[in-house]
């Protein structure tokens, strides 16, 4: 720790790092308040005050086109003899991230990312239960690395800087139990006893988190339940994780604990934006702030509208002199009629009513809060705002423009807490289990078969820095099961038949051609190689061939050990090399659009149901 650095400096400007956030921590939590509705901020529920919730519309949309499940990480080297190591730990990485349920985090990132712009991910080791106890038959990791989700109400950093990866501090407030700071090495225990107690400063008021709480905790819950704030705060250039008491209770002056900081350079903490950077400043715009004034908007004028709705009425009107042909209009049921001589003295006046350009403009406010917001429409799967085909197709190559931007940028976030990840299992030999033979790991080959393999601490070859990490293209995203169908109708007819001819080229050419590489490899950029790995593992092969052999015969070429079968294929009417192309996203949107055009005729001449 440096001598310059004590603990009143550091406290004095955590606290100025904590009032910069002021700002961004009260229209974050607006913004929630507007997400949830007043489902969860007021007491009594008052119908018809907010009709539209636009921003959970939009954030419902938003999530499940970002992220639905965790990724495939790949790990990249530009040193041959690290390939293996390479994917060794890519496969490792890829089980961590499913026990640790990471796409559940991301998730919740998102949300964070819409409505304060930011979503601050820690990753690190468990300071608690790192050696847990295993039995020769069950496998347990021995240290549990972590990714959580800091709030933005419990974020400081340092006050001056204008990149989160250029300052010169950064931490978060800790909500904890005064006895596990008693019982933990290395804190002040002097110091920790008079702490105060945690919700007893007015500033904890204007958290997120008070939206669902009438009143602050009691004084009994407290005082039984003993929690303290500290604040938790990484100096990099100290290379330490520095404890203090929070400022906003009073300025430190001892430390309450100072460590050295274990872990990868980068830091333990990961930053995520979903919009593009603002310059000189490390905070991005909110999403949400540029959708709210919109959503204000349509909610009042909906809102107006509906009652004006209410306050429609029909009423009767009629010249006096026909008052007994009036009371019989009025007693008469429908379809009756009433005989009159003066049939216009009696009139049915509407007054009220929700005005037609009020409805019109509430539905203008809707389209402009669709296209500010990416496209809700096209994300979510329902109307679009144009009635012609050319219109649509625009709009959804725009809407797929602007998701994947927002998708490279959340890869780039998932990347960076694999690398965090990876950097524990590269430098802790402590992760593997000594009697385990290392961390066990499956790997599909692409004849199908599973090769069990292991990563133990024997496979770390060259240098950490000559690792990268990234997630597979769409890996997070799941496909619609007609998509699903169509891009594995796609790759059996028009990829497998090109691979096939390809090999035979290069084979003729004397050159390597891995045919079931090259397959996997595009069946990955599909998206589609949990259903492709299953086609190429057939028990019942060999007997199928067998069987074939002897009903049909061999076809002579290939009896005789050379030439190819496709010729005939072809010859009697099988897919030629090439396959059958698959239609434009243009034409595939007509061909669902058209879908029940047959049925609806066959009906109309059958006179039969549809």
């Amino acid at each position: 720790m440096p001598r310059s650095l004590t603990a009143q400096k550091l406290s004095e400007s955590a606290k100025e790092g904590f009032q910069r956030l002021d700002r961004f921590r009260k229209a974050r939590a607006y913004a929630v308040k507007e997400y949830c509705g007043t489902y969860m901020t007021e007491k009594y529920g008052i119908t018809g005050e907010k009709p539209l919730n636009l921003v959970f519309m939009a954030i419902r949309a938003l999530v499940p086109n970002l992220v639905q499940r965790a990724g495939m990480t790949r790990v990249l080297t530009d040193l041959l003899v690290q390939r293996d190591y390479a994917e060794k730990m890519g496969l490792a990485l890829q089980q961590l991230h499913k026990k640790l349920k990471l796409h559940k985090t991301l998730r919740s990132g998102i949300v964070d990312m819409s409505l304060g712009g930011l979503a601050i991910f820690k990753s690190g080791l468990d300071a608690t239960g790192e050696y847990v106890p295993v039995t020769d038959d069950i496998h347990v990791d021995p240290m549990q690395l972590y990714t959580k989700l800091v709030s933005l109400d419990d974020l400081t950093v340092d006050p001056i800087c204008r990149s989160f990866d250029r300052a010169a501090f950064v931490g978060h407030r800790v909500y904890i139990e005064r006895a596990k700071l008693l019982e933990a090495d290395g804190f002040d225990k002097d110091l920790v006893k008079r702490l105060p107690r945690a919700g007893s400063n007015k500033s904890d008021d204007e958290r997120a988190e008070m939206l669902t709480r009438e009143d602050g905790p009691s004084s009994d819950f407290t005082a039984w339940q003993d929690f303290v704030n500290i604040v938790e705060i990484w100096v990099p250039d100290a290379e330490a994780i520095v404890c203090i008491p929070d400022p906003a209770d009073a300025v430190a002056q001892d430390f309450l604990s100072v460590r050295e900081y274990y872990g990868p350079p980068t830091g333990p903490y990961t930053f995520g934006a979903i919009t593009q950077p603002v310059p000189d400043n490390p905070f991005p715009v909110a999403p949400v702030g540029v959708w709210r004034d919109l959503a204000d908007m349509a909610n009042r004028l909906f809102k107006k509208a509906m009652d004006q709705a209410d306050r429609q009425k029909n009423i009767g009107i009629y010249n006096p002199a026909n008052a007994d042909v009036a009371e019989a209009v009025h007693d008469a049921l429908d379809g009756e009629w009433v005989a009159s001589e003066d049939p216009q003295g009696i009139n049915i006046q509407s007054f009220e009513g929700a005005d037609p350009g009020t409805v019109q403009m509430t539905q203008g406010l809707y389209g402009w809060f669709n296209l500010l917001s990416g496209g809700t429409d096209l994300m979510a799967g329902v109307g679009l705002n144009s009635d012609k085909a050319t219109g649509q197709q625009i709009l959804q190559q725009n809407a797929s423009v602007s998701i994947g931007d927002m998708r490279d940028m959340l890869y780039e976030v998932a990347s960076d807490i694999s690398m965090k990840h990876a950097w524990y299992l590269h430098n802790d030999d402590l992760m593997f289990v000594p009697s385990q033979p290392g961390i066990p790991l499956i790997k599909r080959q692409p004849t199908g078969e599973e090769q069990q393999m292991y990563l133990t601490p024997a496979d770390k070859t060259g240098e950490f820095d000559t690792l990268g990490f990234e997630i597979v293209e769409r890996s997070m995203s799941v496909l619609d099961p007609s998509t699903r169908e169509r891009l594995v109708s796609y790759f059996a007819q028009q990829v497998m038949p090109q691979a096939f001819a390809s090999f035979q080229i290069a084979t003729q050419a004397g050159l390597e051609f891995n045919v079931s590489r090259y397959l996997m490899n595009v069946a990955e950029d599909l998206g589609i190689t949990s259903v492709v790995d299953d086609i190429w593992s057939d028990p019942q092969f060999r007997a199928r061939m067998q069987w074939y052999s002897d009903q049909v015969g061999k076809p002579k070429k290939l009896a005789e050990g050379g030439g190819s079968a496709m010729p005939g294929v072809m010859q009697n009417g099988g897919a030629p090399v090439g396959g059958t192309p698959m239609g434009s996203p243009m034409e595939q949107f007509n061909q669902n659009a058209q879908q029940g055009a047959v049925p609806a005729q066959q009906a109309l001449k059958t006179g039969g149901p549809m």
